[in-house]
């Protein structure tokens, strides 16, 4: 936790490694086993797999949390956490993606080298190399399954003479080959899976986005959002969601409209704004079914010396509309 205009340094002592879950049907927390080691929140390095939590953290040797990123996983039914050991190669910011059975592993930029990308088979709890993909050495690299295959859209760190928007290839794990695609209509940024193929996400740019059709491998264009100053932040696709919210929930719809896309019903939600919460920020978000689930956040009080900072336990719940 650190104040807003704070250096940013560690703190003295471990991270915090208890946790608790949040069982909507009766409406209740229970605690759970203390994690390994303490955690740090990193975006898009936490997903789900077959009832288990998988998550990547680097503060298994001290508060610095400078280390390799190790892979955690913690199974529901067992209240059981697993250290599944460091994730091979260099160190580098990584994001998780379910892979069908297995987790996907990868890096988002090569501007400090590339990095190959992983999978994890927690059967056999052994990582495999992806062979390297066609693209030239790029930055806010995504990736997201659509059926049996894997898309990857990156912006190249040098691109050509009057080249812009992202470019765009595929994985086919049945013959281990990378396939090029249509560059995508523009410089946008994120991968969302739906039924109707990968969406990437427009975010603050005049198209709220496109979707990648898995049949013909063409983009189209997400119809118009009204209104102005809008943010594109998930899809809502059949019984299930996925939320793509890089900052506070609670900042993010007091200063911005907060859209998702219903796949089946080809039309914008608006997410409603959080009530106001006396200048918490730095929330978590996850998706819960179709639903928003919105934890946490700090507080700071005072100034200089006498600034102090507290934890925030609230936890918030969007019910999405029903279909």
């Amino acid at each position: 936790m650190s104040s807003p205009d704070a250096d940013c340094m560690s703190p003295d002592g471990p991270w915090f490694s208890d946790g608790a879950v949040y069982d909507r049907r009766s409406d209740s927390w229970s605690p759970i086993a203390p994690a390994p080691f303490g955690l740090i929140r990193e975006a898009h390095a936490a997903t789900a797999l077959h009832g288990a939590a998988y998550l990547l953290s680097g503060c298994a040797d001290g508060p610095a949390c400078d280390a390799a990123p190790r892979l955690l996983s913690y199974d529901l039914a067992e209240d059981r956490w697993t250290d599944h050991g460091p994730v091979p190669g260099p160190r580098r910011s990584r994001a998780l993606v379910p892979l069908g059975e297995r987790l996907l592993v990868h890096s988002g930029t090569d501007e400090r080298g590339e990095v190959a990308d992983l999978v994890f088979d927690p059967a056999r709890s052994s990582w495999t190399e992806l062979p390297d993909d066609p693209l030239p050495p790029s930055y806010d690299r995504t990736l997201a399954p659509t059926g049996d295959r894997l898309v990857l859209a990156a912006l190249p760190i040098h691109p050509a003479d009057g080249e812009s928007g992202r470019q765009a290839a595929r994985f086919d794990p049945g013959t281990g080959r990378w396939a090029r695609l249509p560059g995508a209509p523009g410089s946008a940024y994120g991968l969302l899976p739906t039924s109707r193929g990968v969406l990437l996400n427009g975010r603050f740019i005049d198209s709220p986005g496109w979707i990648l059709d898995p049949r013909t491998w063409a983009w189209s264009e997400l119809p118009a959002a009204a209104g102005d100053d809008h943010d594109l932040s998930g899809v809502l696709d059949g019984d299930r969601a996925s939320y793509d919210i890089p900052n506070s929930v609670g900042e993010m719809t007091a200063a911005h409209r907060l859209l998702v896309y219903d796949t089946i019903a080809e039309a914008f939600v608006p997410i409603p704004a959080l009530p106001p919460r006396a200048d918490v920020y730095d929330d978590s978000s996850a998706a819960l079914g179709r639903d928003l689930f919105v934890y946490g956040g700090q507080r700071w009080s005072g100034h200089g010396s006498d600034t102090e900072g507290e934890l925030v336990g609230d936890a918030w719940l969007w019910t999405a509309p029903a279909r």
